[in-house]
């Protein structure tokens, strides 16, 4: 599915292609979404290592008695820091233990990722959203010449 881009925010992100600004207002064909990036917290805590796991263990998606296992233990250089940490359940961290996964011959589900600097949030054009959006923040000015008739 393609979207068009119909407004852009002022900043601009580099890859190797080049540097382009972000797109701050989205239509996807059949449907009209508002897409906003907002910025996402870079908070290394235990609570967002699960968030960003889906609160289940990355050995063997387990959602009972969850734990934070260093990739690399500790005890071995391993760092607190968002690539080297994983949920697990207190099974697998068990039997992981002190070792590398190679030699506990064990598997990651997903390879771990620190957040991008920017997250997407894509918000259906309904009341409920209008409603719940000017209470929490207010209409973001980006979307407000997108909006048919009055701000509901």
């Amino acid at each position: 599915m393609q979207a068009d881009v119909l407004e852009y925010y002022d900043q601009t992100v580099s890859s190797p292609r080049g540097s382009f600004y972000i797109p701050a207002v989205l239509r996807v064909p059949q449907l009209l979404q508002v897409v906003k990036r907002r910025r996402v917290k870079h908070c290394l805590s235990r609570k967002n290592i699960l968030f960003r796991d889906g609160f289940s263990c990355q050995y063997c998606s387990s959602e009972d008695d969850l734990t934070i296992d260093h990739v690399i233990p500790a005890s071995r250089g391993g760092k607190w820091e968002w690539e080297n940490l994983v949920t697990a359940c207190s099974r697998c961290n068990s039997r992981k233990g002190n070792k590398t996964l190679l030699q506990a011959n064990m598997k990651l589900r997903k390879i771990p990722k620190g957040p991008k600097e920017f997250d997407i949030i894509a918000v259906p054009l309904t009341k409920s959203a209008f409603r719940t959006i000017r209470r929490r923040h207010g209409l973001p000015e980006e979307w407000l010449q997108y909006l048919a008739g009055p701000s509901p």
